[in-house]
């Protein structure tokens, strides 16, 4: 080895980690839907304040909404009609149709938004979910009885 050579490749490395540390990460939502996931599994699972959804074989991480957490529990429970005033909690009774109004609007709302984020990721299971989850007074995920489709939460 040269001398000075060591100096060099020491004062490499060292500027290597100073660019590393200061280059900022990529945003989670950024990490495309083209990560590849195993073909068999599919994932709805919170993870912090971030996402991790597979399906079709590709995984992307999302942040957290309150549309992640009512599309979750829809997931969890395949062909179950949900009120959408138990998604919301806002403790009060189905009985109460104003309540209900404002739970269905604003339930419809978020799921529509995170259909689109997960459109801008991931299209195929934008795809899916658009034609199996129904929203409105009652929500449900209702797949394709022909393609299986187990989610982990």
């Amino acid at each position: 080895m040269l001398p000075g050579a060591a100096e060099s490749q020491e004062e490499a490395q060292l500027t290597a980690s100073i660019c590393a540390a200061s280059t900022p990460a990529p945003r989670a939502e950024s990490m495309a839907a083209l990560t590849p996931a195993p073909r068999s599994k599919q994932i709805f699972r919170r993870e912090g304040e971030y996402w991790t959804v597979a399906f079709d074989g590709a995984l992307c991480r999302l942040k957290h909404t309150r549309g992640m957490q009512h599309m979750a529990r829809l997931l969890s429970r395949p062909g179950e009609r949900i009120a959408a005033v138990a998604l919301v909690s806002q403790g009060t009774s189905p009985d109460d149709e104003a309540a209900a109004e404002r739970a269905r609007v604003n339930v419809t709302r978020q799921i529509s938004a995170v259909l689109k984020r997960i459109a801008a990721y991931h299209p195929a299971l934008a795809e899916h979910l658009a034609s199996t989850v129904h929203t409105g007074l009652s929500c449900s995920y209702t797949p394709d009885s022909r393609l299986p489709t187990r989610w982990e939460i």
